[in-house]
C-alpha cells in the first residue's frame, strides 16, 4: 500500500504539470490569434485610410484638375488628414487636427520633389504629363539617351546607347534590330536560363523595362529603391547597406519618375469642347472662329487667311507629318527658294542641303525620325523643295523630291532636306504634286502650287509668326492674348484623332524631362523654372505663357508648340494611410483618367512592401516645401 501511495503522488504532479502547459499553450495560442486580428484589422483600417485618401484627390480633381495651385503641393488638403478619430465628433474627419488621445486614422497624400532630394516632403499628386512617354512616337531615340545617360551616371561598364537600342527594339514591330547588337530581337531572350519572346509591342508599365536587356533595378530606380525621392542614410553609404550607391550626397532617381506610358490628352479644349480645326471647312472655321473671338473680325480674318499663306521666307510648305499622327503632307516648292531657318519642316524633313551644290542633303546620324513622318533624307513625295543650280551655272532647279531619292547618289532637286540658299540657284520648275504621306492619322494634301503651295502651318503657335502676302511680308496682328485662345480653342489635328499622346506638361515637368524637348535652350528651362511657381491658374492654363512671360520668342516658341501642354489628364495618387497610435503604414499608388468628369482608375498597386519611406507623423517633424 504505502508503493502504490508513493506513485500516485508523481502521476497526479505529472499531470498537473501537462495540464498547466496545455493551458498556457492554449493560453498563447489565443493570444497569437488576437494580436494577428487585430493587425489585419489595423492594416485593413490604414488601406481603407489610404483608400479614402485616393477618393479625395478623385473628388478635388473634379473640380480644380487646371488648378496646379490646388493639387501640386498643397499640405492644408494632403497632409495628415483624418478619416476616424475614436472618441472624437464625426466634423473632425477631412481636418488635420492634432489630439493627445492616439487612436486616431489619418492619410497623407505624397510625392517626390524634384526640387529636393534631402529633407522635403511634397504633399501633392503627379501628372502623368510631366514625364517622358515610352510609347509615343514623339519620343525620340534622342530623348531616351538623354534620360538613360542620366540614370547611368559614370558608370563606364555600361553603354547608354545600348540600352536605347534595346528599349526601341522592344517596343517596335519590326524584327530588324535597331543598333549593332542583333541580340535585342531576340536572340539575347531566347538564350536566357528562362527564356522569353522580345515584345515587339508597346510597354503596359515603366517596370517592363526590367525584361529589356540592359535595364537593371539599379537604372530604373537608381539610389531611389524605396521611390521616395529622398536621400536616406542607407542611399548614402556606398556598399556598406542595401542599395548600393557611390557616396556622393547626390539622390540619383533613375529612369523611373521621368516615364510613362499613360499620357495622352483629349484633343479638346479646356473647357471640354471640340477644337477648331483650323484645317477644315472655312466656312465651319469662320463660325467657330468668330465663337472664339467675338468683336474681333479682323482676327478671325487674319487667322482665315493665315492659314493658306506660307510663312515669311519659308519653304513650299511643312511637309509630311506635321502634328503626331495627323499631319498635312506638304505641297512642292520653286526651285532655290530660301528658308525659313526657323521653321525646320516636321515629320519629313532631314539633312540641310550644302549651298549651291543641288545634292540632297546627308543621312542622319542616328536612326531618329522626326515624329510622324519619313526619316531623314529619304524624300517625301511632295515634300521639299527642288534644288539649286551648280553655283555660278545659272541652272534650274528640279521639281519637288519626288520621293525616289537614292542618298548616295544625291541627284539634284530630289531629296527633302532643307534648301539654302545656294549661287546659281535657277528658275525653279512648278512644284510637286502635293500627295506626300501625312502622319500616322493621314491629313489633307498639299495645294503644289508653284513657289509656296501645302499648309504653311504647323500647329496654331504658327499664326504669330510673319507671313508673305502677294509678296510682302505681314507681321501678325496676334498678341499674347490671342496666342492664349488659339492654343486652347483652335488646333490642326484632325478631329478624327481623338487623342494626342506624349506631350510634355510644361508647367510640371522637372528638369530631367525639360532638357529632353527639342527646341529648349538652357536658358529658357531655368527661365520655366524660375516663372511657372508663380503662375496663376489663369496664366497657366495653356503654354502661351511662355511668351507673354518672356520666356522666349514667338519664333522659339513655334518650334516646341506641337510638343508641349500646360494641363495633365492622368495623375499618380500616392496615398499613405497609417494611425497615430500604431506603426502599420499602407501605401498605394493608383494612377486615374480624368476622360470626362469621373476618374477613372488605370493602375492601382500595393507599395507597402516598401515601407512608409516618407516622414509623415507629427513626431518625425518633417519638413514641407513652401510655394
Amino acid at each position: 500500500m504505502n508503493r502504490s501511495r508513493g506513485v500516485i503522488l508523481p502521476v497526479v504532479l505529472f499531470v498537473l504539470v501537462l495540464i498547466g502547459l496545455l493551458a498556457a499553450m492554449f493560453a498563447f495560442r489565443v493570444h497569437a490569434d488576437l494580436a494577428a486580428t487585430q493587425a489585419m484589422a489595423f492594416r485593413l483600417q490604414t488601406r481603407l485610410a489610404a483608400e479614402a485618401g485616393v477618393e479625395r484627390v478623385k473628388l478635388l480633381l473634379r473640380t480644380a484638375r487646371f488648378d496646379r495651385g490646388v493639387w501640386y503641393h498643397n499640405p492644408d488638403l494632403f497632409n495628415r488628414i483624418i478619416v476616424f478619430a475614436h472618441g472624437r465628433e464625426p466634423r473632425v474627419a477631412g481636418s488635420s487636427e492634432e489630439f493627445d488621445e492616439k487612436m486616431v486614422y489619418r492619410f497623407s497624400i505624397v510625392a517626390d520633389d524634384p526640387a529636393d532630394d534631402k529633407e522635403f516632403v511634397r504633399f501633392g499628386i503627379t501628372d502623368e504629363a510631366s514625364k517622358l512617354n515610352l510609347n509615343a512616337q514623339t519620343t525620340t531615340e534622342t530623348q531616351l539617351l538623354k534620360l538613360v545617360s542620366g540614370a547611368v551616371g559614370d558608370n563606364d561598364q555600361v553603354d547608354p546607347q545600348k540600352i536605347v537600342d534595346a528599349i526601341i527594339d522592344w517596343r517596335d514591330a519590326d524584327a530588324d534590330p535597331h543598333g549593332e547588337d542583333p541580340g535585342t530581337e531576340g536572340d539575347y531572350y531566347r538564350s536566357m536560363e528562362k527564356p522569353y519572346r522580345v515584345k515587339n509591342g508597346p510597354f503596359d508599365t515603366v517596370e517592363e523595362l526590367l525584361l529589356v536587356k540592359g535595364v537593371t533595378p539599379e537604372i530604373l530606380y537608381g539610389e531611389d529603391f524605396d521611390r521616395n525621392g529622398l536621400l536616406s542614410e542607407s542611399e548614402r553609404d556606398g556598399d556598406r547597406t542595401f542599395p548600393p550607391d557611390n557616396q556622393d550626397d547626390v539622390l540619383n532617381r533613375g529612369l523611373y519618375p521621368y516615364l510613362t506610358v499613360l499620357s495622352a490628352e483629349n484633343n479638346v479644349g479646356n473647357d471640354n469642347r471640340p477644337r477648331v480645326y483650323l484645317l477644315g471647312d472655312e466656312a465651319v472655321v469662320r463660325a467657330e472662329l468668330e465663337a472664339a473671338f467675338p468683336d474681333e473680325p479682323a482676327i478671325v480674318d487674319y487667322i482665315v487667311s493665315a492659314v493658306k499663306t506660307p510663312p515669311a521666307g519659308g519653304p513650299g510648305g511643312v511637309q509630311g507629318g506635321g502634328q503626331p499622327g495627323g499631319g498635312q503632307p506638304g505641297g512642292g516648292h520653286e526651285g532655290g527658294g530660301q528658308p525659313d531657318a526657323g521653321q525646320p519642316p516636321i515629320g519629313g524633313g532631314g539633312g540641310q542641303q550644302p549651298v549651291g551644290d543641288g545634292k540632297s542633303g546627308p543621312q542622319q546620324q542616328r536612326r531618329d525620325p522626326p515624329a510622324g513622318g519619313q526619316p531623314a533624307g529619304s524624300g517625301s513625295p511632295g515634300g521639299g523643295p527642288g534644288g539649286a543650280g551648280a553655283p555660278g551655272a545659272g541652272g534650274s532647279g528640279a521639281t519637288g523630291g519626288d520621293g525616289d531619292v537614292d542618298p548616295s547618289a544625291g541627284a539634284a532637286g530630289e531629296g527633302d532636306g532643307e534648301q539654302p540658299p545656294g549661287d546659281g540657284a535657277g528658275e525653279g520648275d512648278e512644284g510637286g504634286d502635293g500627295s506626300g504621306a501625312g502622319g500616322p492619322a493621314g491629313g489633307q494634301p498639299g495645294t503644289g502650287e508653284e513657289g509656296g503651295g501645302g499648309t504653311p502651318i504647323r500647329s496654331p503657335a504658327s499664326l504669330m509668326l510673319p507671313r508673305t502676302v502677294d509678296g510682302q511680308v505681314v507681321a501678325s496682328p496676334l498678341t499674347p492674348e490671342h496666342l492664349a485662345v488659339l492654343m486652347d480653342r483652335t488646333t490642326t489635328i484632325p478631329p478624327a484623332q481623338r487623342t494626342v499622346p506624349g506631350l510634355i506638361n510644361i508647367n510640371t515637368a522637372p528638369r530631367s524631362v525639360l532638357q529632353c524637348i527639342d527646341g529648349l535652350s538652357a536658358d529658357q528651362i531655368e527661365a520655366i523654372l524660375a516663372k511657372r511657381n508663380g503662375l496663376g491658374a489663369a496664366a497657366a492654363a495653356t503654354t502661351a505663357w511662355l511668351v507673354s512671360e518672356g520666356v522666349m520668342d514667338a519664333t522659339a516658341f513655334e518650334k516646341v508648340a506641337p510638343h508641349i501642354t500646360a494641363r495633365g489628364q492622368q495623375f499618380t495618387i500616392e496615398s499613405v494611410g497609417y494611425a497615430d497610435h500604431i506603426g502599420m503604414v499602407t501605401r498605394l499608388q493608383v494612377v486615374v483618367d480624368m476622360n470626362g468628369p469621373i476618374a477613372q482608375t488605370v493602375y492601382y498597386r500595393d507599395l507597402s512592401n516598401l515601407g512608409g519611406a516618407y516622414p509623415i507623423r507629427e513626431e518625425d517633424k518633417e519638413k514641407m516645401r513652401g510655394r
